[in-house]
């Protein structure tokens, strides 16, 4: 067997997830540790580089699922791409080159993030997921 095609043991799914200290989402998916690749940014938000970290999750661990989980009060998701930019100017000096499109709704931001792995041809999405976390009682709801 390649290394392709070797899964790691007991690896069961990719999460996309934001970075908010709030979510811990091994915990809220009810796995344990070493079943699932990890992939946090702000907003959880499909990037690139999101979909690089997905696609080495299936083809070299053999993931065989990828969750979506946004989260209630999203701190990414509160201002225009517009605001952000200007912050970051003004703090930095430097114009980022990066965008951040703030969705407020968490339901758009799912369905949005699985439309746009769907469309990825790099990813395996029949297996594909979607929640919202809520960061006050700590439910967890699935998007179809």
């Amino acid at each position: 067997m390649s290394e392709l095609s070797s899964p790691e043991a007991g690896l069961r799914a990719s999460v996309l997830t934001c970075m908010d200290h709030r979510l811990d989402p091994l915990a809220i998916l009810g796995l344990e540790q070493r079943e699932a690749h990890v992939v946090r940014n702000a907003g959880g938000y499909v990037t690139g580089d999101a979909i690089r970290s997905l696609c080495l999750s299936q083809q070299l661990a053999g993931a065989i699922r990828i969750v979506v989980v946004h989260h209630t009060d999203c701190r990414a998701s509160e201002q225009t791409a517009e605001r952000y930019r200007a912050l970051v100017e003004a703090s930095t000096g430097v114009s980022p080159s990066w965008d951040v499109e703030p969705v407020p709704d968490p339901h758009q931001r799912v369905k949005a993030a699985m439309e746009q792995l769907s469309a990825s041809p790099l990813l395996d999405t029949s297996r594909l997921e979607g929640y919202i976390y809520d960061v006050d009682d700590g439910s967890l709801t699935p998007v179809e």
